[in-house]
């Protein structure tokens, strides 16, 4: 593997300074991402900053009142299952060529079932 040039490294420095503003969030449900993009950062990166904030949230209710977890874990569940379905659909736009990204769509299928199935069964 080569090693990047000064103007390679510069712009790969602009491209990830615009992960996660409001234009990635446009682009990445506008299916205009690569699929691994999509994939990897849509599902997964996005928890970065949602797993510590309802982790929180979920503190502070539970020593306030602790009968209000089921309904935040619900919510927290049922978002993340339509989230999944909202990045699902930019993967399917973008389309799949091989065997990982296949995968992949069934993989972020699973997420989706499992996110909304957790919201309704809570």
């Amino acid at each position: 593997m080569s090693e990047l040039n000064e103007k390679q490294l510069a712009a790969l420095a602009v491209e990830r300074a615009k992960i996660f503003t409001p234009g990635w969030f446009a682009d990445l449900f506008g299916a205009r991402l690569e699929f691994g993009d999509t994939f990897w950062l849509g599902l997964f990166g996005v928890m970065l900053f949602v797993v510590p904030a309802v982790v929180l949230l979920g503190g502070l209710i539970y020593a306030q009142a602790p009968g209000g977890l089921r309904p935040l874990f619900r919510l927290v569940a049922g978002l993340y299952g339509l989230w999944t379905l909202g990045v699902l659909q930019a993967l399917l736009r973008i389309g799949v060529r091989g065997g990982y990204p296949v995968a992949g769509l069934v993989l972020t299928a699973a997420i989706a079932l499992c996110g909304l199935g957790t919201a309704v069964m809570l």
